[in-house]
């Protein structure tokens, strides 16, 4: 558990209590009653009852107007943007799915860790990681608050005059990659805004891990396992030393992986091309050694990654994808979709004339720092592409075919980042993520 002088960033004026948890299930309703189940087809429902809900939180709200309560059904809402709850509005989650009519009063707030994923439990606003989940000026109860993010203040939620309360704030983001910092990886709190009864848990922020802020009152709160965005270096089971680099809420080695040994200090088949420089380019993979399949040992998605760090997901390359599209800085031409020289090295390539493209003045690549160096591939069918490509590894099977899983590259003569599926049993290069 974090202390009070680290939790809040360097400017929060704020009354902290004590950090016990309170559930508390009767809370008043409001005039304009609107419901919202994730149950719903679509937003076409008046909302005056459970049977003609609307689906989605937005639709909720506006349909509240001035004054008017949402009430939420237990369930997963992702949304695709930020929302705001306005003045005078509440936003009640955590109803149960049995409920019928117009009743509030099979109500469960999330309690526990135990209920915090359970969307047969809990209201879960879900965020893709590129945005803050909610800016509060009204009242925000009994949700759960996930994977929100932000390049300025408050990844999960901005309490901006308002407040939130019995409400379980997890694994949000606020950190800002130029010089400027951002602050309060769960929330931040201004004009006398009010965090109450809530836990906030797995954030992070370059200020403020959990919460931070200008004025406000903290009050009842559990704040744990919140840190820094520490990320500079990893080391692997051989020794080999890495640099890492931040990419929006993601800390990614910045080098190929190398190690020939799993945490426990077994070997492994790999392959290296004799002619490169392995610091460099470093191993390739098959799929199965990479993921260690058929070993009841190996927990989880570390694979053959250092404790701390796994081998990413298609989601998750598709997280940093979509930071860097929305990005003018790491577009070419602000195309939106030209970041293929943002993530490449800046030798190495086939030289290629066309601008925007890879190999085409190859000193103006890599402003993001992931480094990619064209390591290519080697499949049964096709020889190494050294210097033409650079292919990574995901954990993500094809839903499609068995045999195959999903790679992410680059390509000296392409513009795009590209997801393929490919054969299990060729062997590429891996890049990991920090857990």
């Amino acid at each position: 558990m974090m202390t009070t002088s680290n939790l809040f960033g360097k400017r929060i004026a704020i009354t902290v209590m004590t950090t016990v948890f309170v559930l508390l299930a009767g809370i008043a309703h409001a005039q304009n009653n609107v419901y919202v189940s994730a149950e719903a087809a679509n937003d076409n429902g008046n909302g005056l009852t459970w049977e003609t809900a609307k689906k989605t939180l937005a639709a909720g709200i506006s349909a509240a107007g001035a004054n008017g309560t949402v009430f939420v059904k237990a369930g997963n809402y992702a949304t695709t943007a930020e929302f705001t709850v306005p003045a005078g509005v509440t936003v009640m989650g955590g109803y149960r799915l049995e409920s019928t009519g117009t009743d509030t009063s099979l109500r469960r707030l999330p309690g526990t860790n135990v209920h915090w994923t359970d969307t047969t439990y809990c209201t879960i606003l879900t965020g893709a990681g590129t945005h803050r989940i909610a800016t509060v000026v009204g009242t925000l109860d009994g949700c759960v608050v996930r994977n929100g993010f932000t390049t300025t203040l408050g990844g999960g939620v901005l309490i901006d005059g308002g407040t939130v309360r019995y409400c379980v704030i997890k694994e949000c983001v606020a950190t800002e990659t130029d010089d400027a910092t951002a602050e309060g990886g769960g929330a931040y709190v201004r004009n006398d805004g009010t965090l109450i009864n809530c836990v906030v848990t797995a954030c992070r922020a370059d200020n403020g891990a959990a919460v931070s802020g200008e004025s406000g009152s903290l009050i009842n709160n559990t704040i744990t396992r919140n840190g820094s965005l520490e990320c500079s270096s990893v080391t692997d089971y051989d020794g080999n030393v890495y640099h890492a680099v931040l990419i929006g809420s993601q800390c990614w080695m910045a080098e190929n992986l190398r190690t020939t040994h799993y945490a426990d200090g077994s070997s492994f088949r790999y392959s290296s091309m004799q002619e490169l420089d392995r610091t460099i380019y470093g191993c390739y993979y098959s799929w199965d050694v990479l993921m260690r399949t058929g070993d009841s040992t190996v927990q989880g998605n570390q694979g053959v990654c250092p404790t701390g760090w796994h081998v990413p997901s298609s989601t998750e390359w598709s997280i940093l994808k979509g930071y860097l599209c929305v990005r003018s800085a790491y577009l070419c031409s602000n195309n939106w979709n030209y970041i293929a020289k943002s993530l490449a090295s800046t030798t190495g390539w086939n030289s290629y004339s066309s601008s925007c493209y890879v190999g085409n003045q190859q000193s103006t690549n890599n402003s993001t720092g992931f480094n990619a160096y064209p390591a290519g591939y080697i499949s049964s069918n096709q020889g190494n592409q050294t210097h033409q490509s650079a292919y990574f590894w995901t954990r993500t099977t094809s839903s499609d075919d068995s045999n195959k899983a999903h790679t992410y590259s680059l390509k000296y003569n392409d513009r795009e980042l590209k997801n393929e599926t490919v054969s299990k049993s060729n062997l590429h290069s891996v890049r990991c993520l920090k857990d």
